[in-house]
């Protein structure tokens, strides 16, 4: 079996991963929603994309580090948050933390991550995001807020694009969730698939087989069972959030406010209007719903709403350094993958992480230099070919 060290670009990790995972995670991680039609109009749109090349220009090497919220990072990207990795790998969110720092780049932990915020936090205290999944219960909401502050967080990510609960056919088929873990009652339907995935399942079994949700320990009886925690989490959320939540989650956080989730330019604008000091652009991967567009589709015209000052980040699709460029000059300040670090960790844990980063680095540094940009700054809308319109 090929080793992640081999992997020339993030479909090499892909392909790794889904040969080490079970069909019922992998196609849950590929799907989507329904037939998966968002997810593929994520990653396709950016192909429609092309930008002109410059020459004679000093180039080398590229600086590729980019300023966010007044700390200045390596890289123009940073590690989505992806809920429940410890199916997928056991310690996953510890090693993307790890690496995170390592790297210099931000990492966005899931609301549903399995290990705690505070955990995370202790390993990388300068890179460590919080994404907040909001509870029905503001009382609740609030705590988990202090709990992000205590343990050091600067900036609290909220996803406001889920009113009701999220539906993916692949876990209604397999009766597996990253979250939920596995129903034994349909153990007969998976057991082939788990026959054939054996380095998998020897490592799931060795340890401890299903992960807690620990951010959620706090606010269950202690000794709950990952499917208890699960049950809990389900009971309590999504809550239907309207834009007097932002304003009351506002005045709790005093830290850097994102918002995550919104598409539509007038409530992208809106955004900043309501205290958010920044908006990441999303469709949560394409999980969210299968008739939305592209997301990069979006991000001109979101760019083109609001004050150049106002901080935009692009969150789904990419799949290569060059995504991430065209995504800069589309208007995009900072980028945000998801996918690509779950291949990573899921084909080879810290390694794969570390790879997954080298191999984003090396394309965004490599097409940089290509169209004769010297710095993250000089990537803006006149390298586009056709040149954008709206954007800015």
């Amino acid at each position: 079996m090929a080793k992640v060290s081999q992997a020339l670009n993030i479909e090499d990790l892909r392909k790794m991963a889904g040969r080490r995972l079970p069909s019922f995670l992998f196609d849950y991680a590929e799907r989507g929603h329904a037939d998966g039609g968002s997810v593929n109009r994520n990653v396709a749109a950016f192909d429609k994309y092309t930008m002109l090349a410059r020459a004679l220009v000093k180039v080398v090497p590229p600086d590729t580090a980019r300023t966010i919220f007044g700390r200045t990072y390596a890289l123009p990207f940073g590690i989505s948050a992806v809920g429940g990795l410890g199916i997928f790998r056991p310690g996953a969110d510890r090693f993307l933390a790890e690496v995170a720092r390592e790297a210099n780049i931000p990492f966005m932990l899931s609301g549903v991550s399995t290990d705690s915020i505070d955990t995370v936090a202790r390993i990388a205290p300068e890179h460590v995001w919080f994404q907040l999944y909001a509870s029905r219960d503001f009382e609740l909401t609030k705590r988990m807020i202090r709990q992000a502050a205590d343990a050091g967080c600067d900036v609290l990510v909220v996803s406001v694009d889920y009113p009701i609960q999220n539906k993916s056919e692949v876990p209604q088929r397999s009766g597996v969730t990253p979250i939920g873990g596995i129903n034994w009652q349909k153990l007969p339907s998976i057991f082939g698939d788990l026959a054939m995935h054996p380095a998998w399942l020897a490592t799931f079994l060795a340890s401890g087989g299903m992960p807690k949700m620990e951010s959620w320990m706090p606010y269950v009886p202690p000794g709950s069972s990952p499917k208890e925690i699960a049950k809990y989490f389900a009971s309590v959320w999504p809550p239907n959030l309207v834009w007097d939540d932002m304003e009351r989650i506002r005045e709790v956080w005093k830290g850097k406010l994102v918002l995550k989730g919104l598409m539509e330019p007038a409530d992208i604008a809106k955004a900043y209007a309501v205290g958010a000091d920044g908006v990441s652009l999303s469709n949560h991967g394409g999980n969210k719903l299968n008739i939305v567009p592209a997301i990069v589709d979006c991000l001109a015209p979101a760019r083109a709403a609001i004050a150049p000052d106002n901080a935009l980040f692009l969150d789904g699709g990419m799949r290569r350094g060059s995504d991430v460029v065209k995504a800069v000059a589309l208007g995009a300040d900072f980028c945000f993958l998801g996918r690509a670090f779950l291949y990573g960790v899921s084909a080879g844990g810290r390694e794969g992480v570390q790879r997954a980063v080298e191999i984003l680095r090396d394309e965004v540094s490599y097409t940089m230099a290509m169209l004769g940009c010297p710095d993250v700054d000089g990537i803006d809308p006149a390298l586009l070919f056709p040149p954008a319109r709206g954007g800015g």
